[in-house]
């Protein structure tokens, strides 16, 4: 029984050290693509540049995206296997000495960075941009990477993962370069699949359609009469028009609403009817095409009628996304409830014991984005309105206030410094930035003075107590111990798998603009979680961190941090 528990205990001891040696050697490389990506990059290649070792040079910005794209689809081949072969890495890695191996990585990157500077010094020296130099900056990129996934496992894990999985490596790196490929290519104005033709035919019936809608407003206008070119794709009013190409005909909605329906029915395959649930295909089609079609005839009306600036920056950008999160909630709310989508007694999820926590925990967040997603879309780029996320996220937390006892509220002096960590983290990954030519800047000038400080006091109750609630409730109280198990109200606060810290991370991560510094800080504050299991720990470090940033912002005038 002892040498059971002291196994139980040895065995969770490591896997807890192996996440955290992981996250750093993450962290370190996510560091150090900023560090180079940011502060380096080549001019716009020149007619008169004709040399071959120049031209290849400036290709060398594409390895990135190329790489991701090949990780991606290597990702998604083992997707079936990802547990067999971490569980292999976790077991090499255990006993595995990997602090050598950074020390080269690390020296390796300073060698990289010191050529990379030297050859991408702005202005460019095309003198410098030799076969000889390509050869010696791509060598010491290739050894960098290298000894990092030295660092992150013995080589014996990398040449058996090599030897036994050379097919599916080989097929995911032709997957990834034919889909970024693809992707360069259907982003062509002009290309040799004519596909700006093909799409921009589907732009004519999307015309018609927001011509129909215009003309019940302003056909009766002598003063804003209809524009109506088809021929040049060309709609609106006198004062107000848009051009109707293929990327505004509802493809990118369509596009994103199938890839929503197509993950749901299989994450929810048990649950649904086939084949009535392919219903939902066409359904969700024909709603994210007409919703597109109402948010092209607002736009006009707004433009036209009201602000074109809020037409064009606030509902242009925020206005799809309503729509798209409206039909999948609406998509999901009704294969929940109709008997033709769903097996009877078949346990779905939606209705499960554990509604009403979850909800607790999710809903806060929700009504943020929510909010966010409404004030922008009726801003110009200064969301004025901002004190509503505030106040929708006040009135989700009070509703559910009683639910949130016991989630441990207690919370010790390691989150602060954690919270400051990531606030260090977040500075010296920030982009230098003009502040003054920043849209939060400029409406701030345009406010009076005491309106502006009610905005400011609005931002940082916001930034430094609404927003840390709302997002660790979702982040670290529900998703991250969602991952570890289905039900995750029998999961400790403080326990996760290393997939839910790593998926959590990222997923957060995403939802910030700075993507890479936002994946930093999801693994910070997790690991303030995880220290005591007090969600405490994670709300204060992230607190910490908006709070300084906050104080930075206004002290500093730095208004970049909050665009």
């Amino acid at each position: 029984m002892m040498t059971e528990y002291v196994t139980q205990f040895c065995t969770i001891a490591t896997s807890k050290r192996l996440a955290i040696r992981w996250s750093l050697l993450l962290a370190i490389l996510a560091f150090e693509f900023m560090a180079i990506t940011i502060r380096h990059d080549m001019p716009p290649l020149l007619e008169t540049e004709v040399s071959w070792s120049v031209r290849l040079f400036h290709s060398s910005n594409k390895i990135w995206r190329i790489g991701l794209w090949i990780i991606c689809a290597n990702l998604l081949i083992f997707s079936p296997r990802i547990k067999a072969v971490l569980g292999s890495l976790r077991e090499q890695s255990s006993d595995y000495h990997w602090s050598i191996w950074l020390a080269f990585h690390i020296f390796t990157f300073f060698a990289f960075a010191v050529v990379t500077a030297f050859l991408f010094a702005t202005p460019v020296n095309p003198a410098r941009l030799t076969a000889f130099w390509f050869t010696v900056w791509f060598t010491l990129l290739s050894a960098t990477l290298l000894l990092w996934l030295l660092a992150l496992a013995p080589g014996q894990f990398w040449l058996r993962l090599i030897r036994q999985e050379y097919t599916a490596l080989l097929m995911g790196g032709m997957l990834g370069i034919g889909a970024w490929q693809t992707i360069r290519v259907l982003n062509r104005r002009e290309g040799f699949l004519g596909q700006e033709e093909f799409w921009n035919s589907l732009s004519i019936p999307t015309m018609q359609l927001v011509h129909a809608l215009l003309s019940w407003i302003y056909d009766d206008l002598v003063y804003q009469p209809l524009v109506y070119q088809p021929e040049k794709f060309l709609l609106g009013t006198t004062s107000f028009q848009v051009e109707i190409f293929y990327p505004c005909s509802g493809l990118e909605g369509i596009a994103l609403i199938t890839l929503f329906l197509a993950i749901y029915l299989w994450l929810f395959r048990k649950a649904l009817r086939f084949p009535q649930a392919f219903w939902l295909f066409p359904l969700g089609i024909l709603f994210i095409w007409l919703a597109n079609a109402v948010r092209i005839a607002m736009l006009i009306a707004i433009g036209a009628s009201f602000s074109p600036e809020v037409a064009l920056q606030g509902f242009h950008a925020q206005a799809g996304w309503i729509a798209f999160t409206l039909i999948a909630i609406g998509a999901i709310a009704l294969s929940n409830r109709m008997q033709f989508f769903t097996i009877a007694n078949s346990g779905f999820p939606v209705v499960g014991a554990d509604k009403s926590l979850a909800a607790a925990l999710l809903v806060p967040l929700l009504a943020l984005m929510a909010a966010s997603m409404v004030s922008s879309a009726f801003s110009s780029g200064f969301d004025r309105l901002y004190p509503v996320r505030v106040a929708a996220i006040a009135v989700a937390l009070y509703y559910f206030r009683d639910a949130y006892k016991g989630l441990g509220w207690s919370w010790s002096w390691q989150a602060l410094l954690i919270g400051t960590a990531v606030f260090l983290i977040w500075m010296l990954l920030e982009p230098d930035a003009d502040s003054s030519k920043t849209a939060l800047s400029q409406g701030l000038a345009e406010l009076t003075s005491g309106s502006a400080v009610i905005w400011l006091a609005f931002r940082v109750i916001g930034s430094a107590i609404a927003v840390p609630l709302a997002e660790e409730l979702a982040f670290r109280g529900y998703l991250i111990r969602k991952l570890t198990a289905k039900d995750f109200e029998n999961v400790p606060l403080g326990q996760f798998s290393w997939f839910s810290f790593m998926a959590t991370s990222v997923l957060f991560g995403l939802m910030h603009e700075r993507w890479v510094a936002g994946i930093l800080a999801g693994m910070g504050y997790a690991l303030a979680l995880y220290r005591r299991g007090q969600l405490g720990d994670a709300v204060i470090a992230h607190m910490t961190t908006n709070a300084l940033i906050a104080v930075f912002v206004l002290t500093q005038a730095k208004w970049s941090l909050w665009s």
